[in-house]
């Protein structure tokens, strides 16, 4: 599942990505100050929060 947010400004990618492995988020990528990337859809939600919390997206 594809996965669309609009992220923060202090955000980098690299940590991004690093952030998403332990949920199997992939191919991630700014897109427009939007965070784009694909996750399992059982993980959408764990994901989301934890980037949330993180300050990763907004």
């Amino acid at each position: 599942m594809k996965v669309n947010y609009l992220i923060s400004d202090n955000a980098e990618i690299k940590v991004i990505k690093e952030e998403l492995k332990p949920f199997g988020g992939r191919c991630a990528k700014i897109v427009e100050g939007n965070l784009e990337y694909q996750i399992k859809d059982e993980n959408k939600d764990a994901a989301y929060k934890h980037l949330k919390d993180k300050g990763i997206i907004a």
